[in-house]
């Protein structure tokens, strides 16, 4: 015990005179760290803005890429794998000497799969760690939806209740209703082309992902969001607790009966988690749930609260900050 308590007074001392030496030996750590920022189906670079913002300020020395190639109707119409490489060149063109930097992979929901695929596809790159944000592992059940059956289950306690939140929000009382056959037909459009199919349940690429996510050897932190609350968009919370609402949209985002009904408006907890791909004790895959974390800043485009969309989250951006540091370490 006596040895030990020599030993931290002499790290101690060696922090509290030698700080610059310390500082120095952090800052050339960090100087030769590259952060990568993968986005999500549809999306741009720009929804990276507010962590992007936060990562440098906590890494002031390295370098953050939020990556801009595949942005919009490019992550739609290219497969994850296409997408892949188009990232992987960008990048060549942005950044010299990508084999001498040591990198951490952050991607948002399809970006996610995105970053899994670039760490898988360039192994020579000293990858160092990868960040999943609302990831789909297990892929997107809400997919199956049709207008057929969203009709089906738009009973008079969900119209009612659809309607009562649009007036609360502020608009006209169909206005929720329409919106969400709207976004049902444009998810359908979307999911015959490549880089959504690949999101589908069961499909190869999510197929292919469950064979090799168990043997990945570098550490992952997968960060779920569980907001299933759309009463949860009000500003001023209501006495109203839009249980039946709650209940459909639950059915249609988990996709079927499931021990656990966490969702952030987009996609199942478990499938966020890769529950039925790893087990909870996979030493190198951490999960962190943010109860109320949305999956987006938009949800039937209605706005969420400030600061409770997945990228702009501050727990959400304490967990990513943390794990940085100590792959940076």
């Amino acid at each position: 015990m006596s040895y030990i308590f020599y030993r931290f007074q002499s790290v101690l001392f060696f922090l509290l005179f030698f700080p610059s030496f310390v500082q120095g030996k952090l800052e050339k750590s960090q100087s030769n760290t590259l952060i990568l920022l993968f986005h999500g189906l549809g999306n741009r670079a720009a929804s990276f803005n507010t962590m992007k913002k936060k990562l440098e300020q906590a890494f002031p020395t390295a370098s953050v890429v939020a990556l801009a190639s595949t942005e919009g109707t490019k992550s739609i119409s290219a497969s994850i794998e296409e997408q892949t490489v188009i990232n992987f060149e960008e990048l060549s063109a942005k950044v010299k000497d990508l084999e001498q930097q040591s990198m951490i992979l952050i991607g948002h929901s399809q970006g996610g799969l995105r970053a899994y695929s670039f760490l898988k596809k360039y192994r020579h790159l000293n990858i160092k760690g990868l960040v999943a944000l609302a990831t789909p592992w297990e892929g997107v059940p809400g997919a199956r939806v049709d207008v057929e059956m969203i009709s089906h289950h738009l009973t008079v306690p969900v119209l009612n209740d659809l309607r009562k939140l649009s007036l609360d929000l502020g608009y006209a009382e169909t206005d929720l209703e329409n919106k969400l056959i709207l976004n049902v037909q444009v998810n359908q459009a979307v999911c015959l082309c490549p880089g959504a199919k690949d999101l589908i349940e069961g499909s190869a690429f999510l197929s292919e992902v469950k064979q090799s996510l168990p043997n990945v050897p570098v550490p992952i932190l997968a960060i779920g969001g569980g907001q299933a609350d759309f009463s949860a968009l009000l500003t001023k919370r209501k006495r109203h607790r839009f249980k039946a609402l709650n209940d459909m949209y639950t059915f249609f985002v988990v996709g079927k009966k499931h021990l656990n009904q966490y969702h952030d408006m987009q996609i199942p907890l478990y499938s966020q988690h890769a529950l039925n791909m790893l087990p909870k004790s996979k030493y190198n895959f951490k999960r962190i749930l943010i109860k109320d974390a949305f999956h987006s800043t938009h949800v039937l485009e209605v706005p969420v609260p400030k600061y409770k969309a997945m990228l702009e989250h501050p727990s959400v951006l304490h967990a990513v900050i943390q794990f940085a540091k100590i792959i940076v370490k």
